[in-house]
């Protein structure tokens, strides 16, 4: 009679290390240590930019935030916390559009875009006049991976409401 009653004590004592043990999958879960791995993301709470120094470091901080009832970031582009705005990309850049090849008519239509070359981030008037930028920037010898990209059509404000769209 001693023996299925050891043997039950001992299987649930067993059972219990086990659960506190293992590690839980479940999503909502806030991770405690994080990898000192330096991959930095940059995210967006509708309001403000932060850098986090990796996707671990961004999902313990969501968590905290949701457990808090604050609103979380939303990984973005990390141009958007590694870039200086300018209001003048042009004149930053020192761009000289009277240069031969690259001087071609834009539509006076004003469509603004949001660009980066990985430095500076600044509104471009038109996609036409964009292209002019990095024509002017290839000849010049600039690397690809520095020329400008879009960013974001319109501005290069993030509001709370634009934060789905990033």
């Amino acid at each position: 009679m001693k023996f299925p009653a050891i043997t039950l004590c001992c299987g649930l004592a067993l059972m219990s290390g086990i659960a506190g043990n293992s590690v839980s999958n479940n999503d909502t879960d806030c991770p405690q240590i994080c990898p000192a791995l330096h991959q930095p993301v940059c995210g967006f709470d509708g309001f403000n930019l932060k850098e986090f120094a990796n996707p671990c470091s961004l999902k313990a901080s969501n968590c905290r935030r949701e457990r808090s009832a604050l609103t979380t970031y939303t990984q973005t582009d990390m141009d958007w916390c590694s870039t200086q705005e300018v209001t003048n990309l042009q004149e930053q850049l020192k761009l000289n559009l009277d240069v031969g090849p690259c001087v071609k008519p834009c539509p006076m239509i004003y469509q603004p875009l949001c660009v980066s070359n990985g430095k500076y981030r600044g509104l471009v008037p038109s996609e036409c006049l964009l292209s002019n930028y990095n024509c002017v920037l290839m000849n010049a010898g600039i690397p690809p991976n520095e020329l400008l990209r879009v960013l974001k059509a319109d501005s290069c404000d993030l509001s709370p409401n634009e934060k789905a769209n990033i």
